[in-house]
């Protein structure tokens, strides 16, 4: 059932599943808890209370404002958890998804019993900021050529031996494009501007990162520095694209599933 709560301007919808220890589940640019988290949440509800918030530009919450700031979305995935009466949680975060659950582990150490970063980095280099504008440029031009874009370089070549002609990959970038987020140019250009470096030495929280291998987006080189950044962490690495909840969501819950398992 989704839920609702003001924080500062914006009004989050949020919902809440299952029964146990409390998950927080943060999705990536563009995306949304629906489209990003269902087989996940299927998968563990039956173990934990999984709290999965949209923030600002995603689902049903509601922001107004042009410019986006990390701390903002970071305040609105916490506040989700207060909201529920929840002191102490997990968190799993994909891609900005990841940033936004590291600076919550950095902020609030008292809180997040364990953090799972997926495809995550630590700062916004000139290629990464120059990839985001693009981004932006493209969703506001022509979001079936901005789906395209992001199917052409978010899955591995192994991704594409599931489909047989081109037509069939234009029909999934124009299913793509109708799930995309009305936030999304906004989130796009937040993604351009991350530095999260100078949080990371404050995660006490154990920390799984999980790089992938195939990644155009966040190359997997940018996650395992995030993983040498943050004191004890566990590095393991995907066979995929950027777009693992789709192209290995199995694997990917597996992961999740095993590391939490380790530290509830």
């Amino acid at each position: 059932m989704e839920k609702q709560f003001r924080v500062g301007q914006v009004d989050v919808a949020y919902a809440v599943e299952g029964n146990g220890p409390a998950l927080l589940l943060i999705h990536g640019t563009g995306g949304s808890y629906e489209t990003t988290w269902s087989e996940m949440v299927k998968a563990l509800s039956s173990q934990y209370t999984i709290i999965t918030p949209n923030y600002s530009g995603s689902g049903n919450t509601v922001d107004h404002r042009e410019k986006l700031e990390l701390d903002d979305l970071v305040e609105q995935n916490v506040q989700a958890m207060s909201n529920e009466g929840i002191e102490q949680f997990h968190v799993v975060g994909y891609s900005l998804g990841a940033v936004i659950a590291a600076a919550i582990a950095a902020k609030y150490p008292n809180r997040v019993k364990s953090a799972s970063l997926i495809a995550g980095w630590a700062e916004s280099d000139l290629a990464t900021a120059y990839q985001f504008d693009l981004w932006q440029k493209l969703f506001q031009t022509d979001r079936t050529l901005f789906a395209q874009f992001v199917i052409h370089t978010g899955f591995s070549q192994q991704f594409y031996r599931r489909f047989q002609n081109t037509e069939q990959l234009q029909q999934l970038a124009i299913d793509f494009a109708a799930t995309l987020a009305e936030g999304t140019g906004r989130q796009s250009e937040l993604d351009g501007r991350i530095h999260i470096r100078p949080l990371l030495d404050h995660i006490t929280a154990p920390t799984l990162v999980i790089g992938l291998t195939h990644d155009r987006m966040v190359p997997v080189e940018q996650t395992k520095e995030l993983a040498s950044l943050i004191k004890g962490a566990s590095y393991h690495e995907i066979n995929s694209g950027h777009l693992v909840p789709w192209e290995q969501g199995e694997t990917l819950i597996e992961e999740i599933t095993r590391f939490l398992a380790t530290v509830s």
